[in-house]
């Protein structure tokens, strides 16, 4: 079977382990160092301690003058009598007490041969000044051991006892910070699309985890405009497509149920009409749909003056309202040709259906953005509907009484359109004394010149 590699699965038990696995290592390191460094000390210390020896040792025999010239060896950290006898004898068990460096001995720490299993540098050795004298002092290291063992013995505990402090601390600390993004996760895991009015506690301060409460908040609230917009949309949809399914139902099975007395051909035109109408309203439906979803369309320069003095120039009976255009000069935008047709089309027919004797179709640049103002000479729009127009399948009153038609999706659609175009659509108040409507769209102006491709090439 396949071990598998195991990890901590928790955020906090991660950074726990990481904390305190990068804390061992600094331990250990600064440990070893430390060690090191005594070590160095130590050995050198039982260096000077073996030289100081021989320099004392040394003086003892110049002192004696009948001491004959020769080589002695000193060993252990104290040496008694130098034995003047034969040269090369050890001296043992001498203690000349605090000696200073005798003026007329040389110091030569490497010039001797040194005893077997000692290291290269195990003995100090130091001539006199005459000549006659060499002394040997063998280093003794065995103390400079017993300190660094007892040093090493009582480190170990020690560092074992803040490593476990250190993941400690760093399990705590982590557990008070993620604190309160448990609290939320708690939070958040609890609310469902039926409560989406519930909002998560902000903690005070203006640290990440209340910025992070702050857009949780905020996402909360564009789901519930979202689903609240999309209840409602629901609902009038299924309200618009009855009206004209009962229509065409009732038409139908009263046609069925007398079919000798109907006129087919006028029966199965209305059906059509009802049919088209169907359409229609499916066709806006789907179009809102796109818009919402943010789909780009094929881009191209669209001038909105030619688009406007082609809809001018569109012959309409004599009971229709005249479209007077005021668009003298070029007008180009960025965009999606179809959809800015779409808006032009939908802002001239609603005020067409409300204008009494004309409607002023007016293209302007200014300040670096296309305005298109469409405005007519109705009843207008009351200054508490201006923005209400733009809702889907509004239908005010007053178009109401006059059955102009429509589901009340053509300025919906119109100002979804502007949206996506980086534009505006707004109801504004009538310019001059001429009461009526006033729609005024706003898009960027198309940039001059070329415009980088996008394709790589």
């Amino acid at each position: 079977m396949r071990l598998r590699r195991s990890a901590p699965r928790t955020l906090r038990a991660r950074a726990t382990a990481a904390v305190t696995a990068a804390f061992a290592l600094a331990l250990v390191a600064a440990s070893a160092a430390f060690l090191a460094a005594l070590r160095a000390d130590l050995w050198e210390a039982a260096r000077d301690e073996a030289r100081r020896n021989a320099v004392s040792a040394v003086e003892v025999l110049e002192a004696q003058s009948s001491s004959s010239g020769g080589s002695y060896t000193v060993r252990g950290g104290a040496v008694g009598a130098v034995s003047l006898g034969d040269p090369g004898t050890t001296a043992a068990q001498w203690d000349p007490g605090p000696v200073a460096q005798h003026p007329s001995a040389s110091v030569s720490p490497t010039s001797a041969s040194p005893s077997a299993g000692a290291p290269s540098d195990a003995t100090a050795i130091v001539n006199s000044g005459d000549g006659r004298f060499q002394v040997a002092a063998v280093v003794d290291f065995d103390a400079a051991r017993a300190t660094l063992l007892s040093m090493s013995s009582w480190m170990i505990p020690i560092l074992l006892v803040l490593v476990l402090f250190c993941a400690w601390l760093t399990w705590t600390a982590v557990g008070r910070v993620l604190a309160p993004v448990e609290a939320l996760r708690r939070e958040v895991a609890d609310i469902t699309a039926g409560d989406l009015h519930r909002r998560l506690p902000v903690p005070g301060g203006r640290d990440e985890i209340a910025g992070l409460a702050t857009a949780m908040n905020a996402t909360l609230d564009r789901l519930d405009h979202a689903v609240a917009r999309l209840r409602t949309f629901t609902g009038d949809v299924s309200h618009e497509l009855r009206s004209p399914l009962a229509t065409l139902r009732t038409r139908l099975e009263l046609s069925l149920a007398h079919p000798d007395r109907t006129d087919w051909p006028r029966t199965v035109a209305d059906a059509l009409e009802d049919t088209d109408e169907l359409a229609g309203l499916v066709d806006d439906l789907l179009l809102l749909a796109r818009l919402d979803a943010h789909r780009p369309g094929h881009e191209s320069e669209v001038d909105l003056a030619e688009l406007a003095r082609a809809h001018g120039a569109v012959p309409s009976n004599s009971a229709a309202p005249v479209v007077l255009v005021d668009a003298p000069g070029p007008a180009t935008v960025r965009g999606t040709p179809a959809h800015l047709v779409r808006v032009l089309t939908n802002l001239v027919d609603n005020a067409r259906r409300h204008a009494r004797a004309a409607v002023h179709v007016r293209v302007a640049t200014e300040d670096g953005s296309i305005t298109l103002e469409v405005a007519d000479d109705g009843p207008g729009i009351p200054p508490a509907d201006r923005e209400r127009v733009f809702e889907r399948f509004t239908q005010l009153d007053a178009a109401r009484t006059r059955g102009c038609g429509g589901a009340g999706l053509g300025l919906a659609i119109a100002r979804s359109i502007a949206t996506t175009h980086h534009g505006t659509l707004t109801a504004e108040a009538p310019a001059g004394t001429v009461p009526g409507a006033r729609l005024v769209l706003r898009l960027p102006a198309a940039e001059r010149g070329p415009r980088p491709r996008t394709d790589g090439s």
